[in-house]
């Protein structure tokens, strides 16, 4: 027999939270890999219904969830790995991420053969990018699994330690976070942040030698 409850705690990063069960009792653990498949993402208050069984500690846990409400996502959706069909207008948001990655991968390129972009450097861009390219990648199959996800923080992280232009292409490619305004925006300061300086570096506006005078002074 199913029983219901309300969601009181939900850590989205993490993908999972608490059920208060309707008529009292201790609280529920529930993990995302027990919330059939919405188009949105579960929220506080949520309503939803479940069945009793073992959580990966042993102890009692909400499974077989499902949300009051929520729209289920549709299976041919689910098997391209998108929740929903963009429209045209967000299309075009999204690719402006391809378009910022491909910008700020040709300056460090042109700075490189021109020389005002060390050798060093443009590796340590490369590298970077492609750890986060990575780290976008896993966290996406970690999320279609309902396992444990990267935080955005350090996703943030990394692209803002030269890993920019891999953050970007990655989340274009992989269609992950691109629904999120808010992560979006972040990524779109620290791409800013880097094409500024990076356009100094290529224009002779600004030298490296520059910078480590400033932090030694």
């Amino acid at each position: 027999m199913a029983q219901r409850g309300e969601l009181i705690e939900w850590n989205d990063e993490r993908g999972f939270g608490f059920i208060h069960p309707d008529g009292g009792g201790p609280r529920l653990f529930v993990h995302i890999s027990q919330i059939g498949r919405i188009a949105t993402r579960p929220h506080l208050g949520d309503r939803v219904s479940y069945a009793i069984g073992r959580g990966r500690d042993g102890g009692p846990a909400a499974v077989n969830v499902s949300i009051a409400g929520a729209n289920p996502v549709k299976a041919r959706a689910l098997a391209r790995g998108t929740e929903t069909s963009p429209t045209p207008a967000a299309s075009g948001y999204n690719q402006l991420r391809t378009y910022l990655g491909l910008i700020l991968l040709a300056l460090v390129a042109i700075g490189w053969l021109a020389g005002s972009i060390p050798t060093a450097l443009a590796v340590v861009y490369l590298v970077m990018s492609a750890a986060s390219a990575w780290l976008y990648y896993r966290d996406k199959q970690s999320a279609e699994a309902g396992e444990w996800r990267t935080s955005e923080d350090m996703l943030h992280g990394i692209d803002l330690a030269f890993g920019i232009i891999g953050g970007l292409l990655a989340q274009q490619l992989f269609r992950h976070k691109t629904a999120k305004r808010g992560f979006a925006a972040i990524s779109y300061v620290i791409a800013a942040v880097h094409g500024l300086w990076l356009a100094g570096l290529v224009s002779g506006r600004i030298s490296l030698g520059d910078l480590t005078g400033l932090i030694a002074g």
